[in-house]
C-alpha cells in the first residue's frame, strides 16, 4: 500500500482549511499548485470546482466538475456536484441527465433526489415527475419539500385536490376556528 506524500497532505489541508476560512481565490491556487504535482488528483480538481461554486462562478465550477467525471467516472459525489451546478443554471434537462446516473448508483441520496423531482417539475415532465415522486414518497414519506413539490405539480396537471393534500403534508396549513388555532 502506497503511503501518503506528508507534504501533499499538508498542502491539502491548508487548502481546505482555506475554503473554510472562505477564502476562496486563495485555495484555488493552492489546489492548482497541487496539481502541477499531482495533475490527476480528482479532489483537487474536485476542490476547485467547488471554490468556484461558492465564488458564484458556476461556468468555472463546470469545466471542474466536469473534468472530475470525465476521470472518475460513475462517482456520486462527482456527478452530484456536476448535476447541482447545471440545477443551479436552470439548464435542467442537463440536470436531470446527470442526477439520474448518479440515482442509478444510489436511489437513497435524499438531496439529489430532491433536486431531481426539482428538475422534473421545473421541466415540466409533469406525468414523469409524479411517477418519480410518488415511488420517491414511499420511501421518503416525511419529506416536506418532496411532498410540497408533488402538490405543486398536481396542480399543475389540474388535480387541485390531492395537491392540495401534498402540500399540505409538505408546508401545512394553519386552520382559524374562533378563538382557536389549530396547525394541519
Amino acid at each position: 500500500m502506497n503511503e501518503l506524500n506528508p507534504e501533499l497532505v499538508k498542502d491539502f489541508s491548508e487548502a481546505q482549511e482555506l475554503t473554510g476560512k472562505k477564502k476562496y481565490h486563495e485555495s484555488i491556487k493552492r489546489y492548482e499548485i497541487i496539481l502541477k504535482k499531482y495533475p490527476n488528483l480528482v479532489t483537487a480538481i474536485y476542490n476547485i470546482g467547488l471554490n468556484y461554486e461558492h465564488l458564484g462562478l458556476l461556468d468555472k465550477s463546470l469545466y471542474y466538475y466536469q473534468l472530475c467525471c470525465d476521470k472518475a467516472p460513475k462517482q456520486k459525489v462527482l456527478l452530484n456536484g456536476l448535476g447541482n451546478i447545471y440545477y443551479l443554471q436552470k439548464n435542467y434537462l442537463k440536470a436531470i441527465e446527470i442526477f439520474e446516473q448518479s440515482y442509478n448508483i444510489d436511489n437513497r441520496q435524499e438531496n439529489m433526489i430532491e433536486r431531481l423531482a426539482s428538475s422534473l417539475v421545473e421541466a415540466k415532465f409533469t406525468k414523469r415527475a409524479e411517477l418519480f415522486l410518488k415511488d420517491t414518497l414511499k420511501v421518503f414519506p416525511n419529506n416536506t419539500y418532496l411532498n410540497s413539490l408533488m402538490g405543486y405539480n398536481l396542480l399543475s396537471l389540474n388535480r387541485h385536490k390531492e395537491g392540495l393534500d401534498f402540500i399540505k403534508k409538505g408546508t401545512g396549513f394553519i386552520e382559524f376556528n374562533n378563538d382557536s388555532m389549530k396547525i394541519i
